[in-house]
């Protein structure tokens, strides 16, 4: 943990350590007021959601001065019983003076924080249009968003393009990703710095992980690596539901109350409860929109528009890879041809879907490439990965062109299926410390 992130800094220039409670005799909560005149509603509160809202927070908000969150929307309906996690639907936001001050405090955390790694679900994905499964009853998100022919038309939303300038600033140093959206690479986040642990629709070789199904051994062990180095996780919009892939924020969390501590920490930006709230350094309840523009105030970051592919109507790129293999060699030179016709095959050796072949359709309005595969499955390949490919910066291609024709010995249906919607359904639930051996998930 660097020394930086061991204080937090807020607008009266007050520090008070990471492993203290502020107490309501520091200074730094007498100039904290509510911002509204909305209390909590407890009234109708029962046993559970009592017990849960204690330590609402996080360890650096405690104490009586740092009011509870307002309950915007009460729910009875557990917000993903199918993972076996019981807490209820309902949503809490912070009034807005609260809020601020307590992005004041994650500012401070992250500035200067060595290693600040984001662990995402589908709540940051909402406002892009993309259905979730934990909201439930007329959530204050259900309006938000624009309506998508198709979740893999959607566009980034205000919080990924400024978890990408995060990045290029020098504040967010890795991404773990829940989602399959690809909505962090097209708001300007370099994919060598990215686990889509569950799978990922512009990747053609990591296919979305079914529910019972096993993460990919690479991106388990890569995660594995990263979670033992995270000082700082964001954890957002997610429910915390039991997934694999939540040790980024449970460990982290965990080390933060070591004494003494070994990580600053986790920081729980979610409109939901979760079951690490009372365990988190600071706990957020708010749009992940509205928070991070707060943030990037703060940060002065400059928050540039999501970016284009670089190479206009080019479909064939020279790449300093092996034409066999696949792999990252500056002393060799292949080309990646993605005209319309083309034949590709999966060469990652790591994918379920290794070998597979396809042949290239079209360029869709992203610029990212349609490949109708065998057996009836069409996925698409995003243009960053010819960009990062470009500059030596991945190790290996998802795909490279097949040799001769392809192979495929049933004939092709006029149109492909293309997972879209049921994005959330398909995680992996696996608690054990190793993968399940491999199975096939396209």
């Amino acid at each position: 943990m660097s020394n930086a992130a061991a204080t937090t800094t807020t607008s009266t220039s007050t520090t008070t350590s990471s492993s203290e409670t502020v107490t309501g005799d520091d200074p730094i909560v007498a100039s904290v007021d509510d911002g509204g005149d909305e209390d909590y509603d407890d009234e109708d509160e029962d046993e559970e959601e009592a017990a849960g809202m204690s330590g609402c927070n996080g360890f650096l908000c405690g104490g009586p001065a740092w009011p509870r969150p307002v309950r915007v929307m009460k729910s009875e309906v557990a917000n993903r019983a199918d993972q076996g996690n019981t807490i209820k639907a309902s949503e809490y936001m912070d009034p807005p003076k609260i809020l601020y001050k307590k992005m004041e405090l994650v500012a401070g955390l992250v500035k200067g924080n060595s290693m600040c790694v984001a662990y995402t679900g589908a709540g940051l994905s909402k406002s892009s249009g993309i259905p979730d499964y934990a909201t439930k009853g007329a959530s204050v998100t259900g309006s938000k968003g624009p309506a998508l022919k198709t979740s893999l038309d959607a566009k980034p939303t205000f919080a990924h393009l400024v978890l990408a300038a995060m990045e290029r600033a020098g504040y967010l140093h890795y991404y773990v990703q829940q989602n399959h959206d690809g909505l962090p690479q097209k708001a300007g986040y370099p994919q060598w710095k990215i686990n889509e642990i569950h799978g990922a629709w512009f990747d053609p070789s990591n296919p979305v992980v079914k529910f019972s199904g096993s993460l990919r051994n690479d991106l388990f062990e890569g995660m594995c690596e990263i979670e033992k180095k995270v000082d700082l996780c964001l954890c957002l919009g997610t429910s915390l539901s039991g997934m694999n892939a939540d040790r980024i924020a449970t460990k982290t969390a965990k080390r933060s109350l070591l004494n003494p501590p070994k990580a600053t920490g986790t920081v729980i930006i979610n409109l939901q409860r979760t079951h690490l709230d009372s365990h988190c350094c600071i706990r957020v309840w708010a749009l992940l929109d509205e928070a991070f523009r707060i943030l990037a105030e703060l940060l002065s970051l400059e928050v540039l528009p999501a970016p284009s592919p670089p190479f206009g109507s080019d479909c064939s790129f020279k790449l300093p890879f092996d034409a066999e293999t696949g792999t990252y060699d500056p002393s060799k030179s292949m080309i990646l041809d993605l005209r319309i016709g083309s034949k590709v095959v999966i060469i990652h050796p790591n994918a379920s879907n290794f070998k597979s072949r396809g042949s290239v359709v079209r360029k869709d309005d992203q610029g990212c490439f349609v490949i109708d595969f065998e057996n009836d499955r069409r996925r698409r390949l995003g243009w960053w990965w010819i960009t990062a490919a470009q500059s030596g910066k991945i190790k290996q291609l998802p795909l490279i062109n097949a040799k001769g024709r392809n192979t495929t010995t049933t004939k092709p249906k006029p149109t492909k299926t293309e997972t879209t919607t049921p994005t959330y359904t398909t995680t992996v639930t696996n608690h054990s410390t190793k993968p399940k051996p491999k199975t096939s998930s396209s």
